[in-house]
């Protein structure tokens, strides 16, 4: 994926103050895209912003014509704006946010608002589902059942495992997979279903222009070229911060029909994408190595259970493959009559 370049996505603009409701230059004529972008440009209005105008059903295209009002951006300090500086601001606005659309679609960006077709009907089972969805390679591929893997940035041998373990399985199920793109388990995820030939999603916890992880673009192009997806909720150019990882991570729980939490610990980042598939009844397979002790994996209520199951391998493995196959409505290769590399009869 072509990484932005300094003449690439345009600067927020001029920052913006609670304004009057004023008269638009010209009635009706801006779409929604359009004017979502645009403002999304301006200083003092983020995604906390455009968020809650979405939650009160407001209009983009009223907010960019009239004034931003009402959507109350950070800083104000209630100061009514004057509709010739919010003429300006909007003019300006609109160049940029024009520029950032040029710029999203030369990169093969796209933009879904919520209602819209290809919007992934799996996020509205959320409490607060993203209003709108940055999508870059295949949209269809948000459809399909897939199965999201998560754990610790920084693996043990063990954790190296148990990702290899689970990529080993990715062929045999034949579903895409939903992971972050972080460093460690996230990344595995991504890696071994490129090698088992299946497609991969990526949900990332930055805007989709953010060079986030550094050295992840190789991989971002691969999972691109093999018809997988990069997903964002951000704006296109918000860097990192750990409230956005953790809302990231209930997009990847309700993307998946299942979540397979690889090593992670009751205190991580993993631990809340548990807490959220937990709370969407999404069924999560925990896996764990004969020689752990019982507690370095637990279900807990609200972490867990009831939809959770540990399954320690390899000796539980066909159990935990029936386990995965009942909720991404794979038959197994028994009830096909074919031959598995687990060796089902």
């Amino acid at each position: 994926m072509d990484r932005p370049s300094h003449d690439g996505p345009p600067d927020r603009v001029s920052d913006v103050h609670a304004a009057t409701a004023l008269t638009p230059p010209s009635a009706g004529t801006i779409d929604e895209e359009r004017a979502f972008l645009a403002l999304a440009t301006v200083r003092g209005i983020g995604q906390k912003t455009l968020f809650a105008m979405a939650e009160d059903k407001k209009s983009f295209s009223d907010a960019l014509e009239y004034g931003p009002e009402a959507s109350n951006p950070a800083g104000s300090d209630g100061k009514a704006i004057s509709k010739r500086h919010w003429s300006r601001v909007r003019g300006h606005a609109l160049e940029q946010g024009d520029r950032l659309a040029e710029h999203l679609e030369a990169l093969g960006i796209g933009l879904l608002f919520r209602g819209s077709p290809g919007f992934p009907s799996a996020l509205l089972d959320l409490e607060r589902p993203p209003h709108w969805l940055f999508v870059q390679g295949s949209v269809e591929r948000l459809a399909e059942p897939s199965i999201a893997i998560v754990g610790t940035r920084k693996p043990s041998a063990d954790g190296f495992f148990l990702s290899r373990y689970v990529g080993a399985c990715l062929g045999e199920w034949g579903v895409p997979t939903v992971s972050g793109l972080a460093a460690g388990i996230d990344q595995l995820a991504h890696e071994h279903s490129l090698r088992a030939g299946v497609p991969t999603i990526a949900v990332l916890g930055t805007g989709m222009l953010e060079d986030y992880p550094k050295g992840s673009g190789r991989l971002r192009d691969h999972i691109l070229a093999t018809g997988g997806a990069i997903v964002s909720e951000y704006l296109p150019t918000a860097s990192y911060s750990a409230e956005n990882f953790v809302q990231r991570n209930r997009l990847q729980a309700a993307l998946g029909r299942i979540l397979i939490p690889a090593e992670w610990n009751r205190r991580s980042g993993t631990a809340h994408t548990v807490r959220f598939a937990t709370a969407l009844e999404r069924p999560i397979a925990c896996l764990r190595l004969p020689e752990w002790p019982d507690e370095r994996v637990v279900l807990e209520r609200g972490m867990g259970l009831p939809t959770g199951e540990i399954f320690t391998v390899p000796h539980d493995q066909r159990r935990f493959d029936a386990f995965v196959r009942s909720a991404i409505g794979k038959p197994s290769p028994a009830q096909l009559g074919q031959l598995s590399l687990f060796g089902d009869s």
